[in-house]
């Protein structure tokens, strides 16, 4: 009887979703690029109603996209077991990849915060996932881009491609934005915490909502109806590799969490000269192996932020994105409310992100910084600089 007992409740803990509180879920998975599934959601706020556009894709070969059930239901709060069954229809989207399903609900308006939560299930293996939304009466995005009639769920679009800007109203206002962002401080740098500045959009024009433009430069783009109010929607354009780096002229920025001041400097210096830029990293390295190992590995935590936290600056900038980048994916995420928390068991440390959202990104996350962090950060840069990560 206890054997069965202590089975049971194993059971119970690892089948995620099952009368458990969003507030007790580990959500690492939504940040692992080696994960089977993944699914995006991106709530548009009408003058009536919410409507909630969802993106779920089978990732694993082994696994078709008819293996997967989605179950839907309305929590209360985060701190809530069960739901109640989504009572609301779906709205199938199209999409031109077979290995991907999109959709749309529409909800009235909320009068009060609650959340959107689906839960994928393997029916194959029996594995299951939760991924949730906050719907938001506050909620500030009331538009989204469309390519060939496909949502853009990215918060990147690939520059010098039309695009579909749409709104609820006639006509959108566009401000445009070239400026270059501020780089997060350490984690330990409770005095140093770079903020971004209040930006004066560097041109401004108007379209016709839904019309198809090409969008010309790279930069962030802020549309809005009503130019007044605090709503609207934001995107960059990045180039055509984004979120990869490929020019060794874009290499030197993202080194500056493992570099010294002078060596980062040299970097900079270098101006793309890849003799000189291999340099400076063989230098640090001091082997020629260690250093191929190094660059592939820390740029694919760079392509890995930037896919996952790039919002109005790119997502290797962002507080999340750094740590991301130094310390690789986390052991366990968890969300509560406001705060999203980052556990990683081998360096036997946490790290606790406030949302701080804003116009340009309703759901950014800022790190809260702490000097006990100091030993651990350059431990493990000194890790990265060595090549044993």
């Amino acid at each position: 009887m206890r054997l069965k007992l202590v089975l049971f409740t194993l059971l119970g803990l690892n089948s995620v979703g099952y009368a458990q509180s969003i507030a007790s879920l580990n959500f690492n998975y939504i940040y692992n690029p080696n994960h089977e599934i993944a699914l995006q959601m991106k709530v548009v706020k009408a003058p009536q109603t919410v409507n909630v556009y969802y993106q779920f894709k089978a990732t694993s070969a082994q696994y078709p996209l008819e293996t997967y059930t989605l179950t839907w239901e309305k929590r209360e709060s985060y701190t809530a077991r069960e739901g109640t069954p989504l009572e609301q229809s779906e709205e199938n989207m199209p999409s031109s990849d077979s290995s991907r399903k999109a959709g749309k609900f529409t909800f009235p308006s909320a009068i009060k915060q609650w959340m959107l939560l689906v839960k994928v299930t393997n029916t194959a293996t029996m594995k299951s996932w939760s991924f949730f939304q906050p719907i938001d009466p506050k909620y500030p995005v009331n538009g989204l881009v469309e390519s060939n009639t496909e949502i853009i769920f990215e918060p990147f679009l690939q520059a010098k491609n039309e695009y579909a800007l749409k709104g609820s109203g006639r006509s959108l206002y566009i401000d445009f934005y070239k400026a270059k962002f501020s780089i997060s401080s350490p984690p330990f740098a409770e005095k140093d915490q770079k903020a971004d500045r209040f930006m004066f959009p560097d041109s401004t024009f108007t379209i016709e909502s839904s019309k198809e433009i090409p969008i010309t430069k790279e930069g962030l783009y802020l549309v809005q109806e009503d130019t007044s109010a605090a709503e609207g929607f934001a995107f960059r354009a990045v180039n055509a590799a984004f979120p990869k780096f490929t020019k060794v002229e874009d290499l030197a920025a993202p080194l500056i969490f493992i570099c010294t001041k002078p060596e980062h400097e040299e970097l900079l210096a270098a101006k793309g000269d890849k003799a000189k830029f291999d340099k400076v990293i063989l230098d640090i390295t001091r082997d020629k192996e260690r250093a191929k190992n190094f660059m592939r590995s820390y740029f694919r935590r760079v392509e890995l932020a930037n896919l996952y936290f790039s919002s109005y600056k790119e997502g290797w900038k962002t507080d999340r994105g750094m740590i991301f980048l130094i310390f690789g994916l986390p052991d366990e995420v968890s969300r509560n409310g406001q705060n999203e928390v980052w556990y990683y068991k081998n360096y036997q440390t946490h790290f606790t992100f406030v949302r701080t959202g804003s116009i340009y990104d309703p759901a950014q996350y800022t790190l809260i910084r702490n000097t006990i962090y100091m030993e651990t950060w350059f431990n493990t840069i000194d890790l990265w600089r060595k090549s044993r990560f």
